[in-house]
């Protein structure tokens, strides 16, 4: 018997292969146009998202720049101007069509409420800014599925905002032993911040000879990272192996000399025994007190161009609201605390430089000298990034500021010192991304 295919259904079959290949050619464009779409529109999120922290850093900038006078508003706009500036630039023109910047500075509330960047009624805390970015993406061939166009967005939060340094003793050398020294039979005590020593040596800090140093919390960049010996003591949390701190007032401009008022044009000494009032401003030569007389520092910045700063007479020496600048211009100009009379000294509250008392040029190697014989009471920060600080205490009780950033810092003699951290130190600058 012969058998023979049905013409009608070897066309029927040919008419299923048609209809399968059309729909899979649909699919497959459909597929295809999802995937070119989509490609570019991740790649615009990525790019949205980068101008979006570049915006944000920009506008936290200046924010930061103004934050003396307007405590880290946007008074005059100008850190909004910032944002919109760079995403201009980076062709987010901000025209309401194609692309929408939106930029959020205290007291606006932000697009979302993160606690740790909003105060308690819901706002931007000051110094902080919150950037978006939104970008309508055209459609190519996914415009065969869908109309309009893909909105795309992205967001960022910055800070441009100061916060005070946390340490009682901070010290800047990478690698010597004894970065931190203490002998003599003296106690050194540390109050209400830790000691970071940033020397990698295993005894980057060394206590001997029945010196006792006590602090909060000591942070050791070596293994173990302090010595003792004969009766010497750290005594506190002992943390070894941590991350060295980098210098947080790296970015602290020193002052400039020809916009300070020109006080004296050579070294200013006073021996006298009556009471001296000196204001502040340039000091060419520095200024050495060795009289009886009492001496007061009007508030201000002393800059002393060469020749440093001492005092070693019987009088009284007293500067509330000043900053020392020393600026050496030889091996001997250094700052040189040893006045038997009562020494005492207080930072500015405000302004760039609020609570620093002292503060030398940074490329400075001279080393910096205070002897306490029970009369002083020094406040505020000492910061010497290169230079290494001596105490020398004899009596008791004795404050010798709030807090030292140096190169290295030795603590000797039999008296009992005190540094008496708080938060109106120095302060550095934080600028960066949060979110």
């Amino acid at each position: 018997m012969n058998l023979q295919r049905s013409p009608t259904r070897r066309k029927r079959r040919r008419g299923m292969i048609a209809v399968l290949v059309l729909l899979s050619l649909a699919v497959l464009v459909g597929v295809a146009a999802i995937a070119l779409d989509g490609g570019m529109a991740l790649a615009e999120r990525r790019r949205a998202q980068d101008v979006a922290d570049a915006a944000a850093l920009a506008a936290a900038a200046d924010l930061f720049a103004h934050y003396q006078t307007n405590h880290g508003q946007d008074v005059n706009g100008t850190a909004a101007a910032s944002a919109r500036s760079i995403a201009a630039a980076n062709g987010y023109s901000n025209d309401g069509t194609r692309s929408t910047v939106t930029v959020r500075v205290s007291p606006a509330p932000p697009v979302q409420g993160d606690p740790t960047i909003t105060d308690s009624s819901g706002n931007l805390k000051p110094g902080y800014v919150e950037v978006t970015v939104q970008y309508n993406e055209p459609r190519f061939f996914s415009a065969l599925w869908g109309q309009g166009t893909i909105p795309l967005q992205a967001r960022a939060v910055a800070r441009g905002t100061w916060s005070v340094v946390v340490a009682g003793i901070m010290l800047l050398d990478p690698s010597s032993s004894g970065a931190l020294t203490a002998n003599g039979n003296g106690s050194f005590t540390v109050t209400g911040a830790s000691v970071v020593v940033n020397s990698i040596d295993p005894g980057g800090a060394i206590a001997s000879g029945g010196a006792t140093v006590t602090a909060p919390a000591f942070y050791f960049a070596g293994t173990p990272g302090e010595s003792t010996s004969g009766g010497g003591q750290f005594n506190g949390t002992m943390q070894s192996s941590a991350t060295p701190t980098p210098d947080p007032l790296a970015y602290l401009p020193p002052p400039d000399p020809s916009s300070l008022s020109l006080q004296s044009s050579q070294p200013l000494k006073i021996s006298g025994s009556q009471p001296v009032t000196i204001n502040p401003g340039l000091y060419v030569g520095g200024i050495q007190i060795s009289g009886p007389g009492g001496v007061t520092l009007q508030p201000g910045i002393y800059y002393m161009q060469g020749g440093g700063f001492s005092t070693s007479g019987q009088g009284a020496v007293t500067g509330n609201g000043v900053m020392i600048y020393n600026a050496p211009l030889t091996k001997t100009d250094s700052i040189n605390l040893s006045g038997q009379g009562a020494t005492t000294i207080t930072p500015m509250t405000t302004g760039l430089y609020q609570g620093l008392s002292f503060f030398q040029d940074r490329t400075s190697t001279v080393p910096l000298s205070i002897t306490g014989n029970g009369n002083l009471n020094i406040s505020g920060t000492f910061y010497a990034a290169s230079a290494s600080v001596k105490i020398t205490g004899n009596g008791s009780g004795e404050v010798v500021g709030s807090q030292y950033i140096s190169f290295g810092l030795t603590l000797g003699g039999n008296g009992s010192l005190s540094i008496s951290w708080n938060g109106s130190t120095a302060r550095t600058r934080r600028i960066g991304l949060v979110e």
